[in-house]
């Protein structure tokens, strides 16, 4: 604004400067031709009184050139001109033909001072600079009345704004329809606003209550007030565009404020990754504004959505083991097949039905809801020898080397919810560890700590592995026949040491093996 103001007053002079130069140089042509005239009338005065008197001898300033002059101004006059002129700083010089039977006879030069036109020139200067600057001055008192007016103005507005019922803004020094209509403005405000103050004051204080966002915005898209918990979750703005991100959420917000009506709806807020109930109320006694709650639903849908993949995941698994079952089982109705052949059948039959029952052991096991644990002192290490014990075969049949590093531990906990965390561990370190390959299992205490841990020589996991390796049916394979199992173990032995209120860590090394160690 300020460019835009500096670039007309620098054009504005410009054309000024030009206008007095322009009216400068007119004034002085104007002399000059008046000059012009002047020796023009005497040199045809002078000429009528040569032809009556030519012996006469003519005074200072005139010449007589006779018709052989060959210079500048007779070459003028013999190409048409009627007279030729010479100027100086001071003197004019005008050289006219003199006739005779239609012929050049001879010429007649006359040189005379020139008008001076400096006068007129520094006064014209002088005028017009004077009245420049007398424009000028108007122009800066005129722009500094209207600045102040202006600032005046706003700061009365933004009074308005800042404070409208308790600002002392309607003093002023000029009695101005502005300010007259500021005056009217601020009593209807004041009016209005403290028709319900006390209940805009009490609403204000009561959103604070709750431990949920809340923000209530007018039809003009200016948050007026937020929560602690808003203000925690988001942040201290007084602008809807804090939600452009939210480009649903906001539409629905903006659609409100043309439709104003009670409604209730989920959003899904992606770049903090949370669900939000949002429920819109309009409060038309408050200036048409719009109390919005945010009830935070994250937890649910996420529950909702593991249950749902749960139950997904289960009735995979399930189906199976009961579509084998099922489908020996035909072919065992059948008169077609050997005794042999029977047998194998049934064995796959049985082999699968344990399966079946492993998993729906496990999944019991992983949905239980432990309302009380009880705890009783356990000898951690008879616990540890006992698993080892019944893992003999399997060790065996891999030819596994096992080192025990073992305190004799006495520890009051959980047995069944111990037992499965430490036979879980043992038995995916036998599974995954190689023919000829080595597993250790350490139990020692630390800061009255129980450190259980087993490491294995295996393949390793890989850092997205160890992200998933509790999700409930993950496996490391690709191939899930490969290595026997419900795909479960884990995220129980998970469950059963956060219920414990302990930890497990996971260290590994892609090629070197994998070490799961547990706090209790």
């Amino acid at each position: 604004m300020k460019k835009t103001k500096l670039r007309n007053i620098v054009i504005l002079t410009v054309i000024y400067i030009i206008a007095t130069l322009s009216l400068v140089i007119l004034l002085n042509q104007n002399i000059l031709n008046n000059d012009t005239n002047r020796v023009l009338e005497r040199s045809s005065n002078i000429q009528l009184f040569l032809e009556k008197h030519p012996n006469v001898s003519l005074p200072k300033g005139f010449e007589l050139l006779p018709k052989a002059t060959d210079d500048s101004d007779t070459r003028k006059i013999a190409h048409g001109a009627a007279y030729s002129r010479d100027l100086t700083r001071s003197k004019i010089t005008i050289t006219s033909p003199i006739f005779d039977d239609g012929q050049v006879k001879n010429y007649l030069q006359i040189t005379e001072s020139r008008t001076s036109t400096w006068f007129i020139t520094f006064a014209t200067i002088t005028f017009a600079i004077l009245i420049y600057l007398s424009v000028g001055f108007q122009v800066l008192k005129r722009a500094r009345e209207l600045h102040n007016f202006t600032e005046n103005t706003v700061a009365k507005i933004k009074n308005i704004e800042r404070s409208p019922l308790t600002q002392s803004y309607l003093i002023s020094e000029k009695d101005d329809r502005i300010t007259t209509a500021l005056n009217t403005l601020g009593e209807s405000i004041q009016r209005q606003g403290l028709s319900h103050t006390e209940k805009k004051e009490n609403l204000y204080e009561f959103i604070e209550f709750f431990q949920f966002p809340i923000f209530i915005y007018n039809n003009k898209g200016k948050i007026r007030k937020t929560n602690a918990a808003f203000k925690n979750e988001f942040t201290d703005t007084q602008n809807l565009d804090i939600f452009s991100p939210y480009a649903d959420f906001l539409t629905f917000l903006v659609d409100k404020m043309l439709h104003p009506d009670i409604q209730e709806k989920l959003f899904y807020f992606e770049e903090i990754a949370a669900y939000y109930q949002i429920r819109i109320t309009p409060l038309p006694e408050l200036d048409s504004r719009f109390l919005v709650t945010m009830m935070d639903v994250t937890s649910y849908y996420r529950t909702l959505d593991a249950h749902n993949a749960f139950i997904a995941n289960v009735s995979h698994e399930l189906k199976t083991p009961l579509t084998s079952i099922k489908g020996f089982a035909e072919l065992l109705e059948s008169d077609d097949i050997s005794q042999e052949e029977g047998k194998n059948f049934a064995a796959i039959i049985n082999k699968e039905s344990s399966r079946l029952m492993n998993l729906v052991q496990d999944t019991l096991l992983l949905t239980k809801q432990n309302h009380r644990i009880d705890k009783k002192k356990l000898n951690l290490t008879t616990l540890i020898q006992d698993i080892l014990n019944t893992s003999r075969p399997q060790i065996s049949e891999k030819n596994l080397h096992l080192e025990a590093q073992v305190e004799n531990i006495t520890f009051k906990t959980n047995q069944q919810m111990v037992h499965s965390i430490f036979e879980n561990l043992i038995e995916n370190a036998i599974k995954y560890t190689p023919n000829d390959g080595k597993i250790i299992v350490s139990l020692q205490t630390k800061d009255k700590k129980v450190i259980f841990s087993v490491t294995d020589n295996g393949p390793g996991l890989t850092e997205i592995q160890k992200e998933r390796i509790f999700d409930r049916f993950y496996r490391v394979d690709e191939s899930r026949s490969e290595v026997k199992g419900t795909g479960l173990g884990l995220s129980i032995v998970e469950k059963n040491v956060q219920e414990l209120q302990g930890h497990i860590d996971v260290v590994s090394i892609i090629g070197k093996g994998t070490t799961f160690t547990v706090t209790l």
